[in-house]
């Protein structure tokens, strides 16, 4: 199994400021998605808060976070996501996949939709 790699977008819901496309991992580990820092930085997105998180490794880690709009095969949607540092991967998180009804395919390396949950 692998790695699933997609292109995104990132809108600043306030003015409409448009990332060129970025690849992200689409990490179903990941609760929040993670875009540089630099790129929310120049699109206009503020910083909203400052949080703490759990890494991959375990460590606890300090990120701001900011409201933006991510866009996944021309569907968008709002969303909190994560200043990231320079060494941060860009990461597609769970809140999105499933606000989107996007599900992980990683033996085809892709992602699928998926039904909605209303438990």
């Amino acid at each position: 199994m692998g790695e699933v790699r997609v292109e995104i977008a990132v809108i600043n819901p306030r003015t409409g400021a448009r990332s060129e496309d970025i690849t992200a991992l689409a990490d179903t580990g990941a609760t929040l998605t993670v875009i540089p820092g630099q790129l929310l930085g120049s699109l206009g997105i503020q910083r909203v808060r400052a949080i703490f998180l759990v890494l991959a490794d375990g460590r606890r880690a300090q990120r701001h976070v900011g409201d933006a709009v991510v866009e996944v095969d021309g569907d968008a949607v709002p969303c909190r996501v994560v200043f990231g540092e320079p060494d941060d991967a860009a990461l597609l998180g769970l809140t999105v996949l499933e606000q989107l009804g996007l599900a992980v395919d990683p033996v085809q390396r892709r992602l699928v939709p998926t039904d909605f949950l209303l438990y």
